[in-house]
């Protein structure tokens, strides 16, 4: 009976070690899987932080080269507006503008017609403000022709007969409709200067028209009015040229 009781505890107390030997190894398990959990953990961590690092390493050279590329880039539109600026003021101030370019135009026509440039050198070299005119300007009339009436004798002579005046309009239409005799002064004449010899200078637009002629030595300035029925007025003032 002794005997059987002493088996047992003896069973008991092996089945205790057991427990006790599992449990620790069951410890320590679970406290090698902890730590080998933790020193992963933290390698991957370590990792990901390589990672970020290397990223942030590139992401800051890609930031510091496009920062080099808009400096650049920066650089050049600043050069070309200054580049812009500079063809611009030199085109404001060496580009003829204004009365410079309507005597540049007329230097070309004229050149461009047959004028030696030596005669519009010295022509030019002789011009002033100052000019020798006559006193008073000549005042004439004379008829202006239309379609209906047109005589070589509506003319009239300028200049002691040096220059020929002639004009031509449109008829005017009364309020019947019906066309009469005398011009309109209200729609366009022709004005028609004939120098002895032939040269013409033809003058197109609606009265009162102005214009300064040469002829020769002598420049006119022209004032053409409309005048009294059939009529207009011209006045002529001469002075020496150049």
């Amino acid at each position: 009976m002794s005997y059987g009781l002493g088996l047992s505890e003896k069973k008991q107390a092996r089945q205790r070690r057991n427990r006790f030997f599992k449990f620790v190894f069951y410890l320590l398990v679970l406290a090698g899987v902890g730590l080998y959990g933790y020193y992963e953990g933290q390698a991957e961590g370590n990792r990901q932080i390589a990672n970020v690092e290397d990223q942030v390493l590139v992401l800051t050279t890609e930031n510091d080269r496009l920062n080099d590329q808009t400096r650049a880039a920066l650089d050049k539109q600043s050069s070309a507006l200054a580049e812009a600026r500079v063809w611009r003021d030199k085109f404001e101030n060496e580009i003829p503008s204004g009365p410079t370019l309507e005597i540049l135009e007329m230097v070309q026509q004229r050149l461009a017609g047959g004028l030696e440039p030596e005669r519009l050198k010295s022509l030019i070299s002789l011009a002033e403000n100052s000019q020798n005119c006559d006193p008073a300007p000549e005042t004439k009339r004379f008829i202006v022709n239309t379609p209906i009436f047109n005589s070589p004798g509506n003319s009239v002579s300028l200049g002691k007969g040096s220059i020929t005046v002639t004009g031509n309009g449109k008829a005017t239409v009364n309020a019947e409709k019906k066309i009469e005799a005398w011009y309109d002064p209200t729609q366009p004449v022709e004005i028609v200067f004939t120098q002895l010899g032939g040269k013409k200078e033809v003058l197109t637009g609606v009265l009162p028209l102005h214009k300064s002629v040469v002829f020769g030595g002598d420049e006119y300035r022209f004032s053409i009015l409309s005048g009294k029925q059939s009529f207009a007025t011209i006045s002529a003032a001469r002075c020496d040229f150049p």
